[in-house]
This record gives C-alpha cells, structure tokens and sequence, in this order.
C-alpha cells in the first residue's frame, strides 16, 4: 500500500512542477464538461414551436372553390386562413405553385404544400354520389437536413388534421342547423311534436277526403235510383225529364272538359244542387199548372177527377232529399249546418203539404187552393236557400275544398272515360236512363275502392302516430333529443374532435435537453477518460526511493491519479448542467453519485485496457464508445434500432449509467436506480481482471509493439 502512494505522490510532485502539465491537467479536467454542456444546450427544445417554427415551408391554394345549394365554399382558403394562426411551422403562403415548389427546389423551403384547383369540388363529391378523395401535393427537400423532413412532417399532419376539423365541423353545423329547422327547435316544438302535427293535420285532410269520397258515393247512389224509378213515378213530368237530360249531359261534358282534374269532383257537387233546384222547379211548375187548373174549374164550378201528379211528386220528394243530403256530407261544419238544417225543414214543410193535398186530391175548394199556394211557396224559398247554400259552397267552401280534391281525381277519371263512351242519344228515355244507370254503378264502386284505400292509409296513420308517441317516451330518445338543442356550433365543434386527449405525464421531463442530458454526461465522462489514456501514460517508471514494486501496486499507484482527474471531469460536468444549464433534476446529490460511479467505471476500464494491450486497448476503447453511441438506447429507443444492437446493448455499460442518472431526471421507481448501479460495479471487476491479469501475458507483446513504434520515428 506504500509503494501505490508513493507512486502517486510521485506523479502529482512531477505535475506540480510542471506548468505545462498543470494546463493540460485542467485542460483535461474541462474538456468533458465542454462537450456535455454544448451539446445538452444545443438540444435544449429542438422539437418545440419556438424551434420549429424557424423552419420554412411553403403553402399555396390554387383552389377555385364550388357552390353547393348557391353557397360558396372553398375549403383552400380555410385551409390558409386555419394555417395562418398555427404557429408549429414556419409557414409561408406563396402566389403561385411554381415559387413554392421552385423554393424547395434551391433550399429555400424545407417543403412545400399545394392545394390543387379541384380541392373542394373533390371534398364535396360525395353529395353527386361519385367519391373522389381530395389530395394535397406534398414536397419536401430530404437533402438539406436529415431530421427536419422528420420535423416538417408535422406540417402534412398539421395542414390534414385542419382541412378534416374545418369540412367536418362546417358539415355538422350544416347538418345541426337544418335538424334544428325541420325539428321545430327554433319555434321550441321538439321533434316528434312537430312530426306527429305534420301526420296529423295530413290525416284530417285524408279524413276530408274520406267524407267527400263517400258524399260523391251517395250522390251517385241517389242518382241512380232517381233514374231507375223516374220513368215509373213522373210519366207526366216531360219538362223534369227533360231537365235531367240536360242536367245529365252538363255532367257528362263537364267530365270530358276537365278530364285529369280534381276540379269535376267538386263540379258534381254544384251539379247535385242544380238536379235538386231543377228537380224542385219542376215540383213548382206542377203544383203552379194544378193551381191554374183548380182556379178554372172552381170558376166553372166543376170537380176535379183525379191527380196522379200529387202521387208522383210525393214519389220523387224522398229522392231529391236524399240526393241534396248526399251532396253535402262531405263538407258541412259548424257554419252550414243550420243553413242545411233550414233546407232540410223546408222539404219537411213541402213534404207535409203535399200528404194533405194527397188526402183531398179530389176535392176543389179554397182550402186545397191555399195547400197549392203555400206549396209553391215553400218550393220558392226552398230553392232561394238551397241557391244561398250553392253560393256559399262556390265562393267560400269550393276554394278551401279544392286542395283535398286531387287525392280522388283517378276515380272520376274513370267516371268520364265510361260517360264519354256513351252515344247521347236519349230519344228513348228510359233505354237511357237505364244505360246510365249502369255507368253510374260503375263510377260507385271506383268511388268505393278509393275511399277504402283512403280509410286504410288513415287507419296506417294511427298506427304510425301511436307509434311515435311511444317512441317520443323512449329514454334513448329523450337523450337524443337533449343532444339536438345542443347549439350547432358547439356540436360541430365537438363531432370535427370527439375524442379529446387528456394526457397524464408519468416521470414527465420539461425539455428535451434534459431528456438527453444523460446520454451527453455519460458520453462526454467516456472520452474524457478516453483522452487520459491518450495523454498520460499507464507505464510507472523506476523511481527514485521506490523499490521492490509489485505490478498490482504499479497499476492502482498510476490508476488514483486517473480516478482524481475523472470525478473532477465529473463534478464540473454535474454542476454546469445543474446550476448553470439548469437541467430538470430531483436528486442532484444521486444524480452526482451515478455519474462519479460511471465515471469510476469508464475510467478503470479504458486505463485497464491500455495497460493490458498498450495502443491496442486505446483503440479497442474507441471501438466500444462507437458501438454504444450508436446502439446503447441514447437517443433512439431501443427497440427501433437493428437486431444486433438490441442484442448486445445490455452488455455494455452506457445503459446502466444513463439509466440511472434519468432516475434523477424523470423520478425514482422503486429500487432500479439501485439495481443500475450495482451492475455497474460488475464492470470494475471486469476492468480489475484486464488490468491485473489479462496484463501479464501480454507485457511482452506489448513492450515489442513500442519498440517497433519508436523505429517508425513517426508514432509516439
């Protein structure tokens, strides 16, 4: 143990009296530090927006944009306008796409974006049904740097996630917007509240319909049965036959003239009324004929013998009832039911009339005169109401009737293509009559079948609206609901970016200098004691005072003096990056200890080496730091790196070092710093076995090698 002072003491008395020694010493002690600080700086915040908004990538829209229901929209534009305020890259907008690309061409730009001509018609092609996928041309210059395309790589990321949030939160907008309008949310109805209204008011409509379909049914029915019975009970009635005659071809030609319309239902209804008003004049001409005739023989002072008219005309009253009552059924309401009630009293007054006169029919007097003249009357102002009712139907109910008629128009289409065939010829009436008697059934049970294909869409109707009111009570429904008054904006905000990444740091580490602060320490304590080895020689000679020196006590005497100048490189280096670079740190004090163990380590076993195989070992050293710098997990994960690293990066001591020193940095995780620097020990047992051992057989190899080196005169 005397002898390893004693060399020691040796070697700082020679130092000490050496001024250029006393330099290089310190020279060795900063040199480490130099290399740690300059390059943990240099890498302080590489990847953030203050770095990397120095680099310059161009961007130009050549977009012409495209209209979709008269709005202008060009996604181009948003796409620039969206870019301006992203602060990630150093963009720079450009005219034309020959200055962007030609930019990156001659190194101006890192990269370039176009957005080409057809980009929005592209984005929006899915609305024609024909989807093309709207690109953006990406340049970029991989010869100017090796890491900033990797860095101007988030420009695509950047530029695409912007023209995705943009089209989708403008699309969702959009979308919201119109939900909203259909959904009633702006007048505050909810959804089903305005769909179940829409449904219903369309079932009362088809109701109307219903109760038209069935009047226009009665008054064929009653049609019919007047002509099947006419001949039979009015055989004196010329005028009235020939009325109905006319009557009938009106409808006939109103029926060809609006073929195709709704409107000739709606004529069949002002026809039943002038039927019912002929019908009734031709009531008052027979009770006004029979008047002139009882005011003839009460004057001659005869008898009458008899009149079947009174018969025919109490006949033919329950038909004109019935037709003018089948004529309003589909479209009475609170406003024409008294006036059709009032109607409906006065053929009651005529029908009375008429029975008394039935009983005294043989009889002239003034009394039967009086019956005759209140008949008549009571004809005229059943007619004059049924005329106001006819007026009131034209120029007030018509109009709002008009719009429901369409849904029967294929019925009475039929009816006309049945009356257009018939010949018109009505010399014999009854054969006639007869004739349409059958086109009448005819027209009935077209009429009937839509009526009931009416009833069974009411019918559906019910189901579907009982349906909604259900599902309107539904609790996945309500929640639907609830989301549909979101605000638009707000929606459309969150469906462009549903997911929102909430990002809990585990060890987190401020910068990326100090993320890498361990690798650099590390390396820079490795060529510091790679630079000892170089300058000051590991071969102890004979001194002065000094005998009987065992090889052992040569190799540790030379080794302190190593191991001095390593913790010194060592505490400079922790310091600066501490107190002056300021690195992250929780344990400055563990932090100081990892790196003076590896310094230990890296010191023994470079001086280990060169004692062991003299320049051999220097060179082998150098070998080793390259493979660790290459493949030691320093700056790239491990796990990307080739086969061969992965294989063979736990067998050096780079990873054990760093890895304990990030415990300081990042936080302590159980006892792995402790595990990390127990195995660094296992390379000084290493260095030992090298340096004391493995020496011994290789002195003479080594002591040929420097002989030769000497003859060279150019190695020293």
């Amino acid at each position: 143990m005397k002898n390893i002072i004693k060399i020691f003491l040796a070697d700082a008395g020679r130092i000490s009296k050496n001024v250029v020694a006393v330099v290089v010493v310190m020279g060795l002690c900063v040199i480490p530090s130099l290399y740690a600080w300059f390059n943990i700086f240099s890498n302080w915040d590489p990847y953030g927006p203050e770095a990397t908004s120095n680099l310059k990538v161009a961007v130009v829209s050549l977009d012409k944009g495209s209209a979709v229901s008269g709005v202008e929209l060009n996604v181009g534009d948003s796409v620039i306008e969206g870019l301006k305020s992203n602060t990630t890259i150093g963009w720079v907008f450009t005219d034309t796409e020959e200055e962007a690309v030609g930019g990156v061409d001659n190194g101006d730009y890192y990269a370039a974006l176009v957005v080409p001509e057809n980009f929005t018609e592209n984005m929006i092609s899915f609305l024609g049904g024909d989807v093309e996928h709207p690109q953006i041309v990406y340049y970029e210059n991989e010869k100017k740097n090796a890491i900033a395309p990797k860095i101007t790589g988030k420009a695509k990321t950047a530029v695409q996630e912007q023209v995705n949030s943009t089209f989708v939160s403008t699309l969702a907008e959009g979308i919201m917007e119109v939900s909203n309008v259909l959904s009633g949310q702006e007048e505050g109805a909810g959804v089903f509240d305005t769909i179940i209204g829409k449904l219903t008011e369309l079932q009362g409509n088809l109701q109307l319909y219903s109760n038209l379909l069935n009047s226009f049914v009665g008054i064929t029915n009653s049609a019919s049965s007047i002509m099947a019975t006419s001949q039979a009970v009015l055989p004196n009635l010329n005028d009235m036959v020939n009325n109905g005659r006319n009557t009938i071809n009106s409808i006939q030609d109103a029926a060809l003239n609006n073929s195709g319309s709704s409107e000739s239902l709606l004529d069949m209804v002002t026809y039943s009324f002038e039927i019912v008003d002929g019908a009734l004049e031709d009531l008052r001409n027979t009770v006004q004929e029979e008047l002139s005739t009882v005011n003839g023989q009460l004057t001659g002072g005869s008898t009458i013998t008899g009149d079947s008219s009174i018969a025919g005309l109490q006949t033919a009253l329950p038909y004109i009832r019935q037709l003018f009552n089948n004529a309003v059924s589909g479209w009475t309401d609170a406003e024409t039911q008294p006036k059709i009630d009032e109607i409906n009293g006065s053929l009651d007054a005529i029908e009375a009339d008429l029975n008394q006169l039935s009983a005294s029919e043989n009889e002239v007097s003034e009394t039967a005169e009086a019956l005759r003249s209140s008949l008549a009357q009571e004809i005229i102002t059943c007619q004059n109401q049924i005329k106001a009712l006819k007026d009131n139907f034209e120029y007030s109910v018509r109009p709002n009737l008009r719009s429901t008629m369409n849904s029967v128009q294929s019925a009475l289409i039929d009816v006309q293509s049945v009356l257009g065939g018939m010949d018109g010829d009505f010399s014999e009436v009854e054969e006639v009559l007869s004739e349409y008697e059958g086109v009448l059934n005819e027209g009935t049970a077209g009429l009937e079948e839509s009526r009931a294909k009416t009833d069974e869409v009411i019918a559906s109707l019910d189901t579907v609206i009982t349906s909604l009111r259900t599902f309107e009570n539904d609790e996945q429904y309500q929640e639907l609901a609830d989301m549909l008054k979101t605000d638009p904006k707000q929606l459309a905000e969150f469906i462009s970016s549903p997911v929102q990444l909430e990002t809990e740091e585990i060890y987190p580490i401020a910068n990326y200098g100090s993320a890498m602060a361990p690798f650099y320490t590390i390396l820079a304590l490795w060529v510091g004691a790679l630079i000892l080895v170089a300058i000051v020689h590991v071969k102890v000679q004979h001194e002065e005072g000094i005998t009987d020196v065992k090889p052992y006590q040569q190799y540790f005497g030379r080794y302190i003096f190593f191991f001095l100048v390593g913790q010194v490189q060592t505490l400079i280096t922790v310091l600066g990056e501490i107190f002056y670079i300021k690195i992250q740190c929780h344990n400055p004090f563990l932090y100081w200890l990892a790196a003076a163990i590896s310094s230990l380590v890296f010191t023994i076993f470079i001086y280990s080496l060169t004692v062991a195989f003299g320049n051999v070992g220097e060179a082998i050293a150098v070998v080793i730091m390259v493979i660790q710098v290459a493949g030691a997990g320093g700056t790239f994960p491990i796990e990307t790196l080739p086969k061969v690293y992965q294989y063979t990066y736990k067998y050096l001591p780079f990873p054990y070092g760093m890895n304990a020193m990030r415990e300081c940095i990042g936080g302590m995780h159980g006892a792995d710093y402790l595990k990390y620097i127990g195995a660094m020990g296992i390379y000084v047992v290493i260095s030992l076995l090298i340096g004391l051992l493995l020496a011994i057989p290789f002195k003479k190899m080594n002591e040929r090698i420097e002989h030769s080196k000497e003859k060279s005169d150019v190695m020293i």
